[in-house]
């Protein structure tokens, strides 16, 4: 996962339309140590950094949690949840039960989109559009 936090951040900040000076003069950093970390000459900066980073480039919740794993950090999601439980528990050991295919893991992600989906208000079909 850490391999893909200096692509992850680049794109991000490239979507964004944000330069490599500008951004890091936003979150108080060196735009040399930024440009560093892109080419990942450095591993990912503290949590702080990469929370900061987050917010200056306007991030979707999605976004900012695929950012804070991919620099080895916990997703803000869970951290809002204040707790780790037993259905989170039973989730992540589905996923990461190798005795499973991908295509069964894939099925399992769908059908965890599409049960999540009532309680968020959406339809089945919106959430089969959820990038897994």
């Amino acid at each position: 996962m850490r391999d893909e936090f200096p692509s992850l951040l680049r794109s991000f900040r490239e979507r964004a339309g944000r330069s490599r000076n500008n951004l890091a003069l936003e979150v108080s950093i060196d735009p040399s140590y930024l440009t560093r970390i892109e080419h990942g000459d450095r591993e990912p900066p503290r949590q702080q950094i990469v929370e900061a980073l987050a917010r200056a480039l306007h991030l979707s919740i999605s976004d900012r949690n695929r950012l804070l794993v991919s620099a080895g950090y916990a997703p803000l999601s869970v951290v809002q949840l204040g707790s780790w439980d037993d259905a989170l528990q039973a989730v992540a050991d589905v996923l990461n039960d190798m005795h499973l295919s991908v295509e069964e893991r894939d099925e399992f992600r769908s059908v965890v989109r599409t049960i999540s989906a009532r309680w968020r208000g959406a339809t089945p079909e919106l959430a089969s559009q959820v990038a897994p």
